[in-house]
């Protein structure tokens, strides 16, 4: 992932490429294989970016090569208390980072049991980001673990670890690759030095040619299509970047019929993304499938090693605030380069996981309604009970307006004390039940 500068900075392709696309866009129809259809109602997933990046515990997956404007860092210390982006280093010696890269502590059914528990229903893992370096043995390229790890397959292990646990298996797959493209770009932001090489020394990028162009192609389709063929059913594939050109839907769907795809790849897709630290979208997407993605270990995408995670209390109205538009909500982690999670992650997925023993009926099996046209905090719907989310932040009174009167208004098990005008309810949370998590109010009629 990237924030709103990065994907500029990245998508150099968007002129010419809107044109082409443009008619697969126009004709594109969501999947309707009966297998596909886990997706809207899943609720929660859970994003894992890994990469060699770790190694350094300061940079961002892939971001970490290319040279920000002086004071950048800075900036965000006194803004944040930390570099929110991370440091950088040169793309050479962030790529010779893949020496020192063991994954010897690496247990991902120990990450996923503890989401499992968590109510997490789905799981996304890098399985190469823009930096190039792959976490499964591929047959193409040479920045993998073929080359690395004694040809250890990463991926295998999460797919295992997924199925085992209960979890919809999810790859994330960036068609941009830096490494194989490093003669061809800049590694640049910084405006002091507007063009620099993979040791940021001023450079010359050369010229694409349609022999690159067409090498990159079957690299990104071999690459796409090994983790199609080799790890059985796959039920969502998520790209960061353009990958039209190497492949299509039509042969996606060839080799996994019932795969859902999210639209950051072909500029459509089954699935609507939004994120990048931007917070919820601006607007409903009614009738879409969609999903908000956010960093939940604060900072960046890629492992940081001060191991920052945001309040259990924000995680959980985030969420509310995803379903209360029908959409699903992807926050992700970042593991060291030993393959481990930090003590702070177990323990919001145990935070998380008690509360979604009390409060899952107001995630699961539910269906959005008028927030915050009508309400001023998020409500979901299930059959004649609305769901009210009172989020840790939640700026009393509550009111929900052109609703009938309300035959019961209950949280944990006792009668809330309510005024009820014009059709408008009004009430507040009696501080001995109030918690600093989302507090879930049942509202009947």
């Amino acid at each position: 992932m990237a924030n709103k500068e990065d994907v500029e900075f990245q998508h150099d392709f968007i002129g010419n490429t809107r044109k082409r696309a443009s008619e697969r866009v126009k004709t594109f129809r969501r999947t309707e294989h009966p297998d596909a259809q886990w997706y809207p109602g899943a609720g929660l997933g859970m994003f894992i970016h890994w990469g060699i990046s770790s190694v350094a515990g300061c940079l961002d997956l892939s971001w970490g090569m290319i040279k920000s404007p002086a004071g950048s860092a800075e900036k965000n210390v006194a803004r944040y208390g930390l570099p929110a982006r991370g440091l950088h280093v040169s793309p050479n010696h962030y790529w010779a980072l893949a020496e020192k890269f063991t994954a010897d502590r690496y247990d991902p059914d120990k990450w996923l049991r503890a989401a499992a528990a968590a109510g997490i229903q789905y799981c996304v893992m890098t399985t190469k980001h823009h930096d190039g370096f792959a976490l499964w043995p591929s047959n193409y390229g040479d920045l993998n673990t073929k080359n690395y790890l004694n040809g250890r397959d990463l991926v295998g292990e999460y797919v295992q670890a997924c199925r085992k646990n209960g979890l919809k298996v999810g790859f994330y797959y960036s068609p941009p690759d830096w490494r194989f493209d490093r003669d061809y770009m800049n590694f640049s932001r910084d405006p002091e030095h507007p063009v620099l090489g993979v040791d940021y020394t001023p450079v010359t990028p050369k010229e694409k040619t349609p022999e690159h162009d067409e090498e990159l192609r079957r690299y990104r389709r071999g690459q796409i299509e090994e983790l199609l063929t080799r790890y059985g059913k796959i039920d969502y594939f998520w790209f960061d970047g353009f990958g039209e050109e190497c492949i299509s839907f039509e042969r996606m769907r060839e080799l996994q019929p019932q795969i859902v795809v999210n639209d950051r790849g072909m500029l459509c897709g089954d699935v609507v993304t939004i994120g990048s630290e931007g917070g919820m979208p601006k607007e409903r997407r009614p009738g879409k499938w969609w999903e908000y993605c956010d960093v939940f270990a604060d900072g960046a995408w890629g492992y940081l090693d001060y191991e920052v995670y945001k309040p259990a209390g924000w995680f959980l109205a985030e969420l509310g605030k995803a379903r209360s538009w029908d959409g699903n909500f992807l926050p992700n982690v970042a593991p060291d380069s030993h393959g481990e999670l930090p003590p702070q992650y177990y323990k919001r997925m145990e935070q998380i996981g008690a509360w979604m023993k009390e409060n899952s009926r107001a995630i699961y099996g539910v269906r959005g309604t008028h927030w915050p046209e009508k309400s001023n905090m998020p409500i979901t719907v299930n059959g004649d009970t609305w769901f009210i989310h009172a989020t840790w932040l939640c700026d009393y009174p509550i009111v929900v307006s052109d609703v009938d009167r309300p035959a019961s208004l209950r949280l944990k098990g006792e009668d809330l004390p309510f005024r009820y005008e014009n059709r408008t309810l009004t009430f507040e949370v009696p501080w001995h039940l109030k918690s600093n998590l989302t507090d879930i109010i049942e509202l009947k009629f």
